[in-house]
């Protein structure tokens, strides 16, 4: 007995005889009814995965610092959040703002899912009650210009990507099919993924492969072109787990990043659990990087996730807050869940990305890594 999304997902490919992985991925994680995303519980211990901003109101403590500092050169700015998982990052900004009395004119979050909107909103209601005034909910194309932070935490990673398999010189495109079960179809898209990796400066790299599979995402160019015309002055943060294009395309990375959490659990088979799995690939930094300079930015930084977030201050606020006894050592071991290299500290990286901003930044003063993208 096929689920709602295996039969929507089943009608879509008969139509047209196959869809693309973006596509399909696309359905899987975002159909506005039956997609992952769209399910209840999927953050938090009970979910399938904690984030950042879950593990520890540190995280948002210290992003806030480069909102106080950058607000030093934009009067009146704000903060926008595409992607706010379960609301625990809007909370511990705007609380740390609002004790540093720097609170920004309105926190912006652009959300899909009707289910984590509703999820935000009771958890803010719950957190913050006097500070739910500042925070709206809008659609990408109903908000432009705006000057000040936009934030994209673990964002990137779960747009629909599109995989290549090379094979005797060959680029094929993975496409998924349907004859009673769900089934990959690789198919020659040699000149098209050619061109791509030429852009890319990969092309002498990727050449030298036989029998590799990987990612190509090409959503990136759509959302930095959205993320263009919503910031008009200001600074971007992507933080996700990734790599520049020479670790993503290492020789022993022959079967590519994507990878799928069900109930806490990591596989590597989309085609299972449909609707009820993550499904995810690691960033691209130095793709994206190039796409952001080709859209009126500037890359103004690139690091790990525990040197951007100790440019930030986050030790400083970790002492500041004065914890003890009990409380000071579950603190402290969320804080090594954020900083130390075996856990999030080096897997999750950060971009650091400005546009018509001259002033000076605290998360890009120490440990940039540009040269690597």
């Amino acid at each position: 007995m096929k689920s709602e999304i295996e039969l929507i997902i089943s009608e879509k490919i008969l139509e047209s005889g196959i869809i693309s992985f973006a596509e399909y991925m696309e359905i899987a994680l975002f159909h506005k009814k039956y997609g992952y995303y769209n399910n209840q519980g999927i953050f938090g211990n009970q979910g399938d995965f904690v984030t950042s901003p879950i593990t520890s109101s540190l995280y948002g403590a210290s992003i806030s610092n480069e909102f106080i500092n950058i607000s030093e050169s934009i009067p009146n700015p704000n903060i926008l959040e595409i992607g706010a998982g379960d609301g625990s990052l809007v909370i511990s900004i705007l609380k740390y703002l609002d004790e540093h009395i720097r609170l920004p004119s309105t926190y912006f979050i652009i959300e899909s899912s009707n289910v984590l909107i509703d999820l935000q909103k009771k958890n803010i209601e719950k957190e913050i009650p006097n500070l739910e005034y500042l925070v709206k909910w809008v659609k990408e194309d109903e908000i432009t210009n705006i000057n000040g932070l936009v934030i994209c935490n673990e964002f990137f990673d779960v747009l629909p990507t599109e995989r290549f398999k090379i094979s005797n010189d060959k680029i094929l495109q993975l496409f998924i099919g349907f004859s009673g079960k769900f089934e990959e179809s690789w198919i020659d898209n040699t000149l098209k993924f050619r061109e791509f990796f030429t852009q890319l400066n990969i092309i002498d790299l990727i050449s030298k492969y036989n029998h590799y599979e990987s990612e190509l995402n090409l959503n990136y160019e759509l959302w930095v072109e959205k993320i263009d015309k919503i910031i008009n002055k200001g600074v971007v943060f992507i933080i996700d787990y990734g790599y520049n294009s020479e670790e993503y395309f290492l020789p022993d990375r022959s079967k590519g990043t994507l990878v799928c959490i069900h109930k806490h659990h990591p596989n590597f088979n989309p085609l299972q659990n449909i609707g009820l799995q993550d499904i995810s690939s690691f960033v691209n930094f130095s793709h994206l990087s190039d796409i952001f300079k080709k859209n009126s930015f500037n890359v103004s930084g690139y690091t790990e996730q525990s040197k951007f977030l100790i440019n930030l201050g986050i030790l400083e606020v970790f002492e500041k807050r004065g914890y003890e006894g009990e409380e000071k050592i579950t603190e402290m071991n969320k804080l090594k869940n954020l900083i130390l290299s075996n856990t999030m500290g080096n897997i999750f990286k950060a971009l650091i990305i400005s546009k018509n901003f001259q002033g000076s930044l605290l998360s890009t003063k120490d440990f940039n890594r540009m040269d690597v993208l």
